[in-house]
């Protein structure tokens, strides 16, 4: 395996979009990385010192890394499994029976490994996940080198790593004091939503967060069933409900927010909480459409995410990107709902500030940390550049990353891997997947 760590690694020839708020492209700068951050950006260095590592980025663009503000990785391993359903259905007659029967430390640690390789072949510096054995999710996200959140789920009802739901307060402590030491995560909490933790859990949920200095995340009014069904349990939206427990505030993170009405936007607005738009999933759920222009304009700030590899399928931003700003423009019937530049905010720099990261990563400026990737550009799908923010949006693929860089550490280099040995990840994937198969009477076409 290649060496992927040097004191100063220098970053030369290519074009530079080191902040997505203006989303400036500076041709021919050199970015300068000094152990774990970022020395110098658009620098013109004449001759690199004879002891750095120099990475030639002709015909490529390097830019901050991406954020995946949502999803839950170790579901890598369910993937397929379950398709064309609507959420109710999807979760009760196939993935819940499934996650009962097989989800544990292991099935976790592969899952989430997987998917970690997955985010970063494709450009993915930092997600936040939320799941169930987390401690093993924040071993597999240091060991293939991503920063993440790591959020553990909560709910009440048995759940894999906590059969008695009465005994999750002690779960989660044991989650905190469990928790690996690790520049790259930080620990966090997930009340998986308000139809399956009630008032007092989520009251409980969110001190636990305040005390241990971590943001607590929710799915939130992600379908019209969930409305409907809170509504006839409270007497009030999903939104409003978690706004009069006293706990939407910027530390509370709001996954989907597809069903709003106007009311709730401005609950949201003053509330300071983040959003995270997943546009794939909700279309493929039929879930409906987050209205990110909306949110935007009253100061929200909207990250994205891909949801989990179970229900979208795969962790592509790229991807996400592209359907957000096209879901944006079709339910408004207006072209300029979402632009590029927005949507380029939202995957970088605004999901930085979901996640409460904005002041070390999302942009690439001196003093920050070092997690950027690069761009290849010469590719028939990105030829001519025009206009790279453009691109990034409309027409790049996760595959269009060539290298990734994470706290100073080369992850991906020339499209490939280089922190784990993907083939024994991916043989331990297989055989773990043929146990599932096995179960459910089914097979997988490969060995």
């Amino acid at each position: 395996m290649m060496p992927n760590h040097s004191d100063q690694i220098i970053l030369v020839n290519g074009l530079i979009l080191a902040d997505p708020d203006s989303c400036l492209v500076v041709p021919h700068g050199k970015t300068v990385i000094k152990g774990n951050m970022l020395s110098e950006v658009n620098s013109q260095l004449e001759a690199p010192p004879f002891s750095s590592e120099v990475i030639d980025c002709s015909n490529c663009l390097i830019m901050p890394g991406l954020v995946n503000a949502h999803t839950h990785a170790a579901m890598s391993l369910l993937r397929g499994l379950a398709d064309d359903l609507p959420l109710d259905k999807w979760l009760n007659d196939c993935i819940f029976p499934s996650e009962a029967k097989h989800v544990g430390p292991e099935f976790v640690f592969l899952g989430t490994s997987l998917s970690a390789v997955e985010m970063a072949l494709g450009g993915i510096t930092t997600f936040a996940d939320g799941y169930f054995f987390m401690e093993k999710a924040a071993d597999a996200a240091a060991e293939v080198g991503l920063r993440a959140v790591i959020a553990q789920g909560i709910l009440d009802v048995p759940s894999p790593d906590c059969p008695d739901p009465a005994k999750w307060n002690k779960r989660i402590e044991e989650f905190f004091a469990r928790f690996p030491e690790s520049p790259l995560t930080r620990p966090a909490l997930f009340c998986h939503s308000p139809y399956l933790c009630g008032p007092e859990t989520f009251r409980i949920a969110k001190k636990l967060a305040a005390d241990h200095g971590t943001l607590l995340f929710a799915h939130i009014s992600e379908t019209r069933c969930e409305v409907e069904e809170i509504a006839s349990r409270f007497g009030k939206t999903p939104l409003e409900h978690v706004h009069d427990l006293g706990i939407l505030d910027r530390n509370f993170v709001n996954v989907h927010c597809v069903h709003l009405s106007d009311h709730e936007k401005d609950i949201l607005a003053d509330s300071g909480a983040g959003v995270v738009h997943c546009p794939e999933s909700n279309m493929k759920l039929a879930s409906g459409a987050c209205p990110t222009r909306d949110l935007l304009k009253r100061g929200t700030s909207v990250a994205i995410g891909t949801d989990g590899p179970a229900s979208n399928n795969n962790l592509d931003i790229f991807e996400e990107m592209r359907s957000a700003a096209l879901m944006a423009k079709l339910v408004t019937s207006d072209p300029e709902a979402l632009d590029a530049r927005s949507v380029l905010r939202m995957a970088t720099i605004q999901g930085a500030q979901v996640l409460g990261l904005d002041h070390s990563i999302g942009s690439l400026k001196a003093g920050k940390l070092a997690d950027l990737i690069v761009i290849d550009l010469d590719r028939p799908h990105l030829t001519p550049v025009f206009d790279p923010v453009s691109h990034l949006v409309y027409c790049a693929r996760g595959s269009d990353v060539r290298d990734v860089i994470v706290n100073g550490r080369i992850v991906v280099r020339d499209g490939s891997i280089i922190t784990i040995d993907y083939s024994e990840l991916a043989s331990q994937v297989r055989s773990f997947a043929a146990k599932i198969a096995a179960d459910l009477g089914i097979r997988t076409e490969l060995k």
